[in-house]
């Protein structure tokens, strides 16, 4: 070990010099880890030193902000903070940036939204305890809105009770009511509601003509005002219309989702006659326009009203975005960032309003709430064991859900996870055909096809061991199998319909614009061809069946098909006969195909199932781009061998070192570059197509595809994609001779 190091850094307040001598942690001889932080020196009015804070992480400046504002000593007037290098020196000398902290926000509203049960931290998820206490260091409202109570298997395996367990214990004010609460059915909605030490609230969902999150004294269902430093902030909350069919049918059987333009004006106009000072929707909207409201949209209709913010959720987009005098803020999903609004009002009455997005580096800065620790892993351990059981093992990774938190590959294009669902559907399918479909020796005279909802598989599985908690976190709404009698012409018409949501294709490229929209099919039993620069309607050019490669005539409307699928997609009155859940039809299969775990499946990234035609694949190679972490030593130039869809690749990596830049916008809404970013990555020429990239044998794969732009973009639209990432072992990459 070196000697712990002394470094002096010079800070400059107004006219005084203070010089401040600073005790750093001993740093190993030899020792490769990046250690980015910074120090913010506190000064009084009179610029006298008042005391210096560490701020550890890579974190914007907004992050950096809010942690000079929340541990800033009594009296303090300002704060420098100043950058320091990964050697351990300032950046540059007299270098702190000053920051204003005499004014402390009257509100701070913590929110989250889409955690789908994602409540316990994680190297990528902010866990429960870290927001419980940054809410009391904050002194801070802590609101939901919407869609926590579904999805990993902290969430699913309890239908969302160990979720209002945790949320009670991390002292959650108030909570929007998503689609996805709805998924246990209306029964268990409210008993989650009654569960619920805060209100969980709807003001446009009625059963019966009446507020159905109405909770007698405790819950008027529609709106609370919660008081902070003698600033009444008025919260009301809307869920989409969209749920009508973001859940099951069934799950919503007699709920009107009322118009939410409408409900926010009402809403509004109520909170302003209980003299509310900040009025807030609670939104679980989004931003993609399916026929119903967005919030943008929802902004625009209620400009020149008292409606200050709206904090959203349902699209898993990170938004921090004004339209017009309306701040619209969503986090993202599964607890990948915090949102935290500060608030005041002038003495005029004039509300202002800054938001910013916490990300997990910034809950470094945190020490957790050890009662709601110890609630988490009481929680947790109940699930152990359960979760831990071990079905198989994978080759390569079975592709789903939102990857790496923002590119939902399963709602754009065909993965290998998507495939094997429909498999599955089709193997429980073959059970459950009736004999009116079998000939004299029990045959099955019908084709089976499958088709699983791009929206209805929610992770991934890394290639390795296959548990349990794998399977039902990704496929965590507990559907039923269900198959159906369709005629070709229906199914023509039924897949036009899901692939409408991806409207472009750029030629060249082969790059897909879409909407993300969980209803694009994953399927089995049959190939599609579509164009998505055809009109919606006409976009699919033919649709074959796999078996005897047999293409089906679009204007048949006598032939009889045997659709499998679930609950979600087929009803009760068109279904023929119904199965087990999926989850278990997708263990069952997996045994299959594992000869109960002896043999490891081998899916490939993709078979070829859904396959577009405005872009010519053949011949056709893009280069993917990867971040590479603890890669220092990697000069610029340099090769990395890889694996590519599980075998050792016959082309090298270059390493190279890239700057990027953020877009962002102004407060005016003109376009910016918000921060440039300097990362290490690799980049690698691939065939067309998606593919699942590693630097040796067991490490966990990444993907990468010009289709989606993973791996291709950083940003997008304005949203920071980044790149996938993989941690270079120079002891387990294996160099290439000579």
């Amino acid at each position: 070990m070196r000697n712990l190091w002394f470094k002096r850094i010079t800070a400059v307040a107004a006219s005084v010099v203070t010089v401040l001598s600073l005790t750093l942690p001993a740093v190993a001889e030899g020792e490769a880890k990046e250690i980015s932080f910074h120090l913010a020196a506190y000064y009084n009015e009179s610029n006298a030193l008042l005391g210096v804070k560490e701020i550890r992480g890579s974190l914007s400046n907004d992050e950096i902000d809010a942690l000079v504002d929340i541990y800033e000593p009594d009296n303090a007037h300002t704060a420098k903070v100043f950058e320091w290098t990964d050697h351990l020196e300032p950046a540059t000398e007299n270098s702190g940036r000053t920051v204003d902290i005499s004014d402390e926000p009257e509100v701070v509203i913590l929110h989250t939204n889409d955690m789908h049960g994602a409540l316990v931290g994680s190297s990528s998820v902010i866990g429960s305890d870290s927001v419980a206490a940054l809410k009391k260091l904050d002194g801070a409202i802590l609101a939901d809105a919407g869609d926590a109570t579904q999805g990993v298997a902290l969430a699913s395996q309890s239908k969302g009770e160990d979720v209002i367990t945790i949320m009670n214990a991390a002292g959650y004010d108030v909570m929007a009511a998503g689609n996805h609460e709805f998924d246990y059915g209306l029964d268990h909605f409210k008993e989650l509601r009654d569960m619920a030490n805060f209100p969980i609230i709807s003001a446009n969902t009625y059963k019966d003509g009446a507020i159905l999150c109405a909770d007698g004294d405790k819950n008027n269902g529609a709106n609370v005002i919660i008081e902070k430093n003698g600033v009444k902030v008025g919260i009301f909350a809307l869920t989409t219309q969209n749920t009508r069919t973001s859940t099951k049918p069934e799950n919503v059987a007699g709920v009107e989702f009322k118009d939410e333009v409408e409900t926010a004006k009402e809403q509004v106009a109520d909170l302003e006659s209980k003299n509310a000072d900040v009025i807030i929707a609670l939104t679980h909207m989004g931003e993609t326009d399916e026929g119903a409201c967005t919030s943008e949209k929802l902004a625009e209709a209620m400009a020149g009203t008292e409606l200050d913010a709206i904090i959203d959720g349902h699209t898993h987009h990170v938004v921090n975005e004004k339209v017009g005098n309306i701040t619209i803020a969503q986090t993202g999903t599964g607890s990948v960032n915090v949102g935290r609004m500060e608030i005041n009002v002038e003495e005029n009455g004039e509300v202002k309003i800054d938001e910013a997005m916490l990300s997990r580096a910034f809950f470094n800065n945190i020490t957790p709430d050890a009662e709601v620790t110890k609630t988490i892993t009481d929680v947790s351990a109940k699930l152990g064991k359960t979760l831990k059981q071990e079905i198989g093992e994978t080759k390569t990774t079975l592709w789903g859900g939102s990857i790496r938190g923002v590119i939902a590959e399963g709602r754009v294009g065909e993965t290998n996870f998507g495939s094997l669902i429909c498999d599955a559907m089709i193997d429980e399918a073959k059970n459950l055909v009736p004999d009116t479909y079998k000939d004299a020796e029990g045959n099955i005279t019908a084709p089976i096809v499958a088709v699983e909802n791009g929206g209805g598989y929610r992770a991934s599985v890394p290639n390795g061991k296959i548990t349990l908690g794998h399977i039902i976190d990704a496929l965590p709404f507990a559907n039923n199998v269900r198959i159906a009698e369709i005629t070709p012409a229906q199914l023509y018409t039924v897949l036009e319909g899901y692939v409408s949501s991806v409207t472009a294709q750029d030629a060249e490229t082969g790059f897909l614009t879409a909407s993300y929209s969980g209803s694009f099919p994953q399927i089995g039993g049959m190939r599609i061809c579509y164009d998505p620069n055809k009109p919606e309607g006409e976009k699919i050019e033919t649709v074959s069946l796999i078996a005897g490669n047999t293409d089906l005539d679009k204007n048949d409307d006598t032939t009889k098909l045997i659709l499998a699928s679930h609950d979600y997609i087929i009803s009760t009155d068109d279904m023929i006969a119904e199965g087990s859940g999926l989850v278990e039809a997708v263990i069952n299969y997996i045994n299959s195909l594992t000869k109960n775990g002896a043999e490891p499946v081998g899916m490939p990234v993709t078979t070829g199932r859904i396959i577009t035609t405005a872009h010519n694949p053949d011949n056709y190679t893009y280069t993917a781009h990867i971040t590479l972490t603890n890669a220092n030593s990697l000069a610029a130039g340099s090769e990395v061998p890889v694996y590519v869809d599980g075998e050792a690749y016959d082309k090298a990596a270059v390493v190279n070192d890239e700057e990027i830049e953020i877009p962002g916008k102004d407060d005016n809404g003109n376009e910016i570059v918000k921060e440039t970013v300097t990362t290490k990555t690799i980049q690698i020429e691939l065939p067309d197509g998606p593919h699942a990239v590693k630097l040796y044998p067991e490490q966990e794969e990444v993907y990468v595809n010009n289709y989606s732009g993973n791996g291709i973009l950083y940003t997008y639209n304005g949203l920071t994609l980044k790149y996938p990432e993989l941690e270079y072992d120079a002891s387990k990459v294996i160099q290439p001779a000579g």
